[in-house]
């Protein structure tokens, strides 16, 4: 759930600090990138296609990291560090940095995240925009109505609250960027950091509870 606050966190800074761009989502990117062509406006543009280009790249790089190290439980973490220091390094830039450096290297790694985590509680999903998840959730809302399936209702709910939760990311980043302009996206990087320390306890815990298990 954290990872999609952060989604929606880092979306909302982008586009209000940083030239109305998405980090993450790039059916909106596409959008924008259409207007600015019909615009003429090539430097817009230019911001839309470095986007693009760089979420590609991010789950170019996690898919092939994933089938090089997919023996190693630990190969997800690998992935949330490049986001921690990207959000590091972005708060310290100065307001007339180039949006495209800015929105490069965000890109880069929320494509990165949303590729790597894509299962929660056993149902796939993005953390990193919410179409498809709000999808799912009306789906899953529809069979429970029609079967009276309590599994579905169940999903329901988890997809439901993914949904808010990237919503209430977009909102509190909006609300704090009036305080700590860009600067916001360092709480980013914190919450980053935080998912990645539980991730680690969460995977050598279990790893622990395997090894007491074969003894």
């Amino acid at each position: 759930m954290l990872l999609t606050f952060i989604g929606g966190f880092i979306d909302s800074y982008t586009y209000v600090l940083r030239g109305h761009v998405l980090a993450a989502s790039q059916t909106g990117n596409i959008i924008f990138l259409s207007v600015n062509l019909a615009n003429h406006n090539l430097p817009g543009a230019l911001v839309k296609i470095c986007s693009l280009i760089s979420f590609v790249i991010g789950v170019g790089l996690v898919t092939l990291l994933n089938l090089r190290f997919k023996v190693s439980n630990y190969w997800r973490l690998a992935t949330l560090f490049p986001g921690i220091v990207t959000c590091i390094i972005v708060g310290m830039l100065p307001a007339n940095t180039s949006d495209v450096i800015i929105i490069g290297l965000l890109s880069l790694s929320m494509s990165m995240q949303t590729t790597s985590f894509s299962m929660i509680e056993g149902q796939a999903y993005n953390n990193v925009f919410s179409t498809g998840n709000l999808k799912k959730a009306i789906i899953s809302l529809s069979y429970f109505i029609y079967n009276h399936d309590r599994d579905k209702l169940n999903t329901f709910l988890l997809y439901i609250e993914l949904v808010f939760c990237f919503a209430i990311g977009a909102l509190v980043s909006a609300i704090l960027q009036k305080e700590f302009n860009l600067h916001t996206i360092w709480i980013a990087a914190f919450l980053q950091f935080l998912v990645a320390i539980w991730y680690a306890v969460i995977i050598n815990w279990r790893e622990n509870y395997q090894n007491k298990q074969r003894k």
